[in-house]
């Protein structure tokens, strides 16, 4: 009975939609919306709709203090991070406010790239989900004119994993609006085992990253930041890049298989990683309850050799994140087909990510067991640290 669940919506169940009505009185027997036909290909056409379910929010769980407007909070300071890559006020990043690249194939689903593209300072990882009052004072430690990241300062390296998570769970909720609105345009998708299955993982993700979330919430309120496991890598550098990421990492750094879900719900690290005056940081956060999941790649952090980091950052950022963010120093260094690679393979998801995931693991395999080097800090032709 618990498999057929993932493939039909019961009647006495909640209706998808978010109407808060049971199924049967809502959706179940409610006729398609006569939709306006389009020429726009259907990828751009799901592009506007992720758009327009964007919404404006304060995800801070003291709402007493909340200011009327909504800004456009960075995830990655501007002031402090962002700026420091720019060239001319611009980066480079995925942009998806631009209509994706759409490449035909024969008797295959075309490939959908989203382009990387030059993104303004202002615009660049932001979203509308902190009010003014609230990305002020919560962030104040670590922004503009702060003190730089201190590696011992247990609020920094806290602020860092939240931004890194809440960012995250923000586009969670905008997912879910997506769904909710297909469904209220089309409710004949209900019928259909693909989007029922859809709707299940939205459900179990929201449900993870609710859990998460009580964590962070509760340690914001109280100031308590106990539960929270954190491994700072220092670079003696500046990077051209910088990143934040709320994922769950398939193998750690000898290609070893990490098992990071446990009853459909995924363990996840908290990963912040941006220059700052001659130096860079790798910080990389996961609940103490976690610990048995990613203590032990924390403790590779600890020790492994800086350029098996490196290589290893290079392999999985791109696989596992949408929010690199590249100064034009770093991606005008690169050639025409390091640029197209390095934008294909940021696309890979589905089946591709499984498989380009395994690469991950047989690189990192390869260089522990010396079938591989990495000779004079050398590590592939893309590389972020280049």
């Amino acid at each position: 009975m618990h498999l057929f669940k993932n493939f039909k919506i019961y009647d006495d169940e909640l209706c998808p939609c978010g109407s808060e009505k049971l199924y049967k009185y809502c959706c179940k027997e409610r006729k398609d919306k006569s939709l306006i036909s389009s020429k726009k290909p259907p990828e751009v056409q799901a592009m506007e709709r992720m758009r327009k379910a964007l919404f404006k929010c304060c995800l801070y769980p003291d709402k007493t203090k909340c200011a009327k407007h909504i800004k456009e909070a960075h995830a990655l300071q501007n002031n402090k991070i962002i700026s420091r890559l720019a060239v001319d006020g611009h980066v480079y990043m995925l942009d998806t406010k631009r209509p994706p690249l759409i490449i035909p194939i024969e008797n295959e689903e075309p490939e959908i790239i989203t382009l990387i593209d030059k993104v303004g300072v202002n615009h660049a990882t932001t979203s509308t989900c902190f009010c003014d009052v609230h990305d002020d004072e919560v962030f104040a430690p670590i922004e503009k004119n702060a003190l730089p990241f201190d590696i011992n300062n247990e609020e920094h390296k806290f602020l860092y994993a939240y931004k890194a998570f809440i960012f995250e769970y923000y586009k969670e909720l905008v997912l879910e609006n997506v769904f909710r609105q297909n469904i209220k345009e089309k409710p004949s998708m209900l019928k259909s085992a693909d989007a029922v299955r859809q709707y299940r993982n939205l459900l179990l993700k929201r449900k993870e990253m609710d859990q998460i979330k009580t964590f962070f919430d509760t340690a914001l309120i109280t100031q308590n930041y106990i539960g929270l496991k954190t491994r700072v890598v220092e670079i003696p550098e500046e990077i051209d890049f910088a990143n934040f990421a709320c994922v769950g990492f398939s193998y750690d750094l000898e290609g070893h298989k990490i098992k990071n879900i446990k009853n459909n719900i995924m363990d996840r690290v908290f990963l912040t990683i941006f220059p700052e005056e001659n130096k860079s940081y790798i910080i990389m956060s996961y609940l103490e309850k976690d610990k048995n999941t990613y203590g032990n790649l924390a403790e590779q952090l600890k020790y492994k050799d800086i350029d098996l980091i490196k290589y290893f950052i290079t392999l999985v950022l791109p696989l596992y994140s949408e929010n690199i963010v590249l100064s034009p120093r770093l991606w005008e260094k690169w050639d025409e087909e390091t640029q197209m690679a390095f934008t294909f393979y940021s696309n890979r998801s589905g089946s591709q990510f499984a498989v380009y995931n395994l690469a991950v693991k047989f690189g990192m395999q390869n260089i522990k067991n010396k079938k591989m080097n990495l000779p004079n800090g050398k590590r592939c032709k893309i590389d972020l640290f280049s």
